[in-house]
């Protein structure tokens, strides 16, 4: 049998051909990693250099030439759609080059398996990233090809009528998540440190459901200048600018950007009455600071942020006294993930928010390395036995010593809610932490053959419906 041509499918794993086909019976190409004679040497000495002659050999058929001569000319004429066998156009796939210009291969080409391999040989050194039933190669090369291209654009050539409008015209249909890791500095001798606007990329997104921003600079080289990795009013202007105008924003992060307590304060403001659907908010390494939590939550009501489900202000100076103030506003959030990690907000902070979580429908909490002391072990204790949501909670890097853990040991038993809890480095012993594993196994046990039995009652009844 020969496949010398790839008239099987290009996406058919070389496992599952194997499953199939006798190796010493085919004869296959040594392209696009589905050659078994290259996978495994020991079979390519089996099989002798008679076969390798013969495939060398071998006149193509005129079928194969026309398709090579689409593949030589698709530049001037990209046929695709119109060649009707599947074969024939898993060819074209194969052999046709990935670095035609982008505009002329996303008009003409969809199929999962080209994009894939145009990402893995354009960023060869980059992680794979993870995908799902919902998430096309095409939208995740088109993402890494845009924030690549605003990486990495000079403050003096940004065009929005010019190459920004062009870059958006190929790209902006499949634009579902954006990551900025760094923006490329003004160049010396400017009189104000700016940053490319971002209002008119974002406002150009229509789809953009995940945003994730970072103003600092890796490789600023002879650019850099003082304050360059910081936001301009002119640059937190245009940002909220173009905050309000993602309509479809769901999760929403900035990092390692140092942000002004007014800079917060338009943040509120663009996300509150922009962002109708953000669930998920991140404002990491960001050194907003009590005055920042208070500009921020100074503009936002009690119908601010109705969707938000997660919360996230790692290592932002927080004290007990911005406890305090997230502890009065987050009342009204429907929140289910609070991280606070690297905040010293001391027991008194994580008092306040132990009193909050009371009445929310909080799942996740993380207060490691808050400053937390063994002073907390009264209002901890009452948290354990009373809330009934909590299923991880993180306190780790905190002094609590072993006499907290004696008194936890005490009530842990009566939760039966809670999967996760972390209490590395809090003083404790290694047996009593895992004493409390073993509780919390128990809990997760018994979760696991309730939905089984829950799942095995509603297929009777269905089945008893019939």
């Amino acid at each position: 049998m020969d496949f010398t041509y790839c008239e099987f499918p290009c996406t058919v794993s070389l496992d599952t051909f194997k499953a199939y086909f006798n190796p010493n019976d085919v004869k296959l190409p040594k392209i696009s990693g589905k050659s078994l004679l290259s996978s495994q040497p020991g079979l390519a000495d089996a099989a002798g250099s008679n076969n390798n002659e013969c495939q060398t050999n071998q006149v193509k058929s005129l079928r194969h030439l026309v398709l090579d001569a689409i593949v030589e000319n698709w530049s001037e004429v990209p046929l695709y759609e119109q060649l009707p066998r599947h074969e024939d156009r898993n060819y074209i796939l194969s052999q046709l080059d990935v670095e035609l210009p982008l505009e002329l291969l996303s008009a003409h080409i969809s199929d999962d398996y080209f994009w894939e391999r145009s990402f893995q040989q354009r960023w060869r050194s980059a992680t794979m990233q993870l995908r799902g039933r919902e998430r096309p190669w095409i939208n995740i090369y088109m993402e890494r090809h845009l924030q690549e291209f605003i990486e990495n654009m000079q403050t003096g050539d940004y065009e929005p009528e010019g190459n920004v409008q062009t870059t958006l015209d190929i790209c902006a249909a499949y634009i579902n998540q954006l990551e900025i890791n760094q923006l490329q500095p003004a160049p010396p001798g400017s009189d104000t440190n700016d940053h490319i606007p971002l209002d008119y990329l974002l406002a150009n997104l229509p789809d953009l459901q995940r945003l994730r921003l970072s103003y600092c600079t890796k490789t600023a080289g002879c650019n850099y200048q003082l304050g360059c990795n910081q936001l301009s009013s002119r640059d937190i202007a245009l940002l909220a600018k173009g905050l309000s105008q993602c309509h479809e924003l769901r999760s929403f992060c900035i990092h390692n950007t140092k942000l002004a307590p007014y800079q917060l304060r338009l943040f509120a403001h663009c996300l509150d009455k922009g962002c109708h659907h953000l669930n998920a908010l991140s404002l990491m390494h960001c050194a907003i600071g009590d005055a920042g939590i208070r500009s921020f939550m100074e503009n936002c009501t009690k119908e601010s942020f109705a969707t938000l489900t997660m919360l996230d202000l790692t290592n932002n100076r927080i004290t007990e006294e911005g406890a305090y103030i997230l502890s009065r506003t987050l009342q009204h959030v429907p929140l289910q993930h609070l991280v606070l990690r690297l905040n010293p907000i001391q027991s008194d902070g994580a008092a306040a928010i132990f009193n909050t979580l009371q009445v929310m429908p909080i799942k996740v909490l993380d207060l490691g390395s808050c400053s937390i002391t063994e002073s907390i072990t009264k209002l901890f204790m009452l948290l354990m036995c009373q809330h009934k949501t909590l299923l991880e909670i993180d306190l780790s890097n905190n002094c609590l010593g072993e006499d907290f853990g004696k008194h936890l040991l005490k009530v842990l038993g009566l939760n039966k809610i809670l999967e996760h809890l972390d209490l590395r480095n809090t003083g404790m012993s290694m047996d009593m932490r895992h004493k409390f594993k073993t509780f919390l196994l128990k809990n997760v046990e018994r979760k696991k053959h309730e939905a089984l039995k829950k799942m095995q009652r509603e297929k009777f009844m269905a089945m008893m419906q019939l």
